[in-house]
């Protein structure tokens, strides 16, 4: 691999990476392929369990200890798996979603102009229920 994978990369290798890190008990949300939030705090999970840097980026060295397939430790947030799934799916009110906006505008993840932009057209705001896995 040329450069460390990380967030917002594309790509077979980004599908390789999100299997193994399912199949090792890490949650995977993000679409396949795509190096989001659940692959990346994954990969920084894994990081810290194993006790290497916590970047949240992949390169070669970490790719390959990935794939030697050294099991995490058991990391569930509730006692019951079916439970945390739930949680995690909850509507949030006005006001969490206020403070979501301003975390990724805070962390540069998008900026207020980007986020003018689509408060500017009514039809980009459309939310659409995520597909079941």
């Amino acid at each position: 691999m040329a450069r460390p994978l990380k967030m917002f990369m594309r790509g077979k290798r980004i599908t390789m990476l999100q299997e193994i890190l399912h199949r090792m008990g890490y949650p995977m949300h993000d679409q396949a392929g795509l190096f989001a939030a659940s692959t990346r705090d994954g990969i920084k999970a894994f990081q810290k369990q194993q006790g290497l840097k916590v970047t949240g980026t992949v390169d070669d060295d970490l790719f390959t200890l990935l794939q030697q397939g050294s099991q995490p430790s058991k990391q569930k947030t509730a006692s019951d798996p079916a439970q945390a799934d739930t949680a995690e799916h909850k509507p949030c009110n006005q006001q969490q979603f206020d403070a979501l906006i301003q975390l990724l505008v805070s962390k540069n993840i998008i900026t207020e102009a980007e986020l003018h932009q689509l408060m500017a057209q009514p039809q980009a705001l459309r939310v659409t229920q995520p597909a079941l896995v």
